[in-house]
């Protein structure tokens, strides 16, 4: 437990200086109408993503460790698409892990999903930067008042001891919900938990400038653009034998306490519609023959 804690207090005390990764910004994939997603955990329906897109596990740095992923230890493949119909992100990531490691008590997941196998997300919509989270400076009412409210940070840990998998660092209990208005989540698992195995996330999430704890119609709801640049993370928490030591902790932006910055997020860029499915390509194809010709990546 000690060496535990050691790894945490180290992510918290070492200063950040690069921004980006390789000064790269990151696409997320404009889905055409009637075309978002389910949120179910099955990434079928990603299929119409291409390769550019894809996020894999060489484009992530270890916040904890040195060198580079092993892929028979440990894999991931993530995609990011936005949609203008229903003004709300998606990120999808399935990841292969030697070892599947979920150990959390029942009831414990908004304290202890950190110790488990995780996807944690990070969203700041207006891209604006600063400090969204762990004000410790600041008294607990007041920090229930502040904590999430410029940005967002949700993390999906499963297959779960009980009905939590997912878990958004706010005090707005309308707004996390892994079936609601504004967010959804899902996840999938093939394998054996504490051996090998594959799990999938899946999220849907209307993205918020501001999010007053009390009440949505208190909040500023972002609207998503085509071209618009919003802050963005990613990171996953990879537990092997021993729960309460980190193996890695995989880093999209590679920046150190995103869990409080959000000015360490990566840059993710709103793309527009692959002309595939522009309207005068469309008029000549049926979706349905579209649809037809794309399958799901393995």
């Amino acid at each position: 437990m000690t060496t535990f804690f050691l790894a945490i207090a180290l992510l918290v005390a070492i200063p950040s200086y690069s921004h980006l990764p390789d000064g790269r910004v990151l696409k997320a994939f404009q889905f055409p109408d009637g075309f978002a997603p389910q949120i179910d955990g099955d990434l079928g329906d990603w299929a119409l993503v291409d390769d550019s897109y894809t996020i894999v596990t060489g484009d992530l740095q270890d916040l904890v460790g040195e060198g580079e992923a092993d892929p028979t230890d440990f894999a991931v493949r993530m995609m990011v698409g936005w949609s203008s119909e229903h003004n709300k992100l998606y990120i999808a990531a399935e990841v292969r892990d030697d070892i599947h490691q979920i150990d959390r008590p029942a009831g414990s997941a908004a304290t202890r999903i950190f110790q488990d196998d995780a996807f944690e997300i990070f969203i700041d919509a207006d891209h604006s930067g600063g400090q969204f989270a762990n004000f410790t400076e600041l008294s607990s009412e007041d920090q229930i008042s502040v904590n999430g409210t410029e940005a967002n940070h949700f993390v999906l840990a499963g297959p779960p001891p009980d009905e939590d998998f997912f878990v958004n660092y706010s005090a707005a209990a309308w707004y996390a919900l892994a079936d609601g208005p504004y967010t959804s989540a899902a996840i999938s698992f093939d394998g054996i938990v504490g051996g090998a195995g594959v799990i999938r996330y899946e999220v849907a999430l209307v993205p918020f400038d501001h999010i007053d704890v009390n009440a949505v119609f208190l909040s500023v709801e972002h609207v998503l653009r085509e071209g618009a640049i919003i802050g963005f993370n990613a990171e996953f928490d990879d537990y092997d034998v021993l729960a309460e030591i980190l193996d890695a902790k995989w880093s999209l932006s590679g920046e150190l306490n995103s869990y409080r910055f959000s000015e360490r997020f990566a840059d993710l860029m709103l793309m527009p519609l692959e002309n595939i499915f522009l309207p005068t390509v469309v008029e000549s194809r049926s979706w349905g023959r579209i649809k037809s010709t794309l399958t799901p990546k393995e």
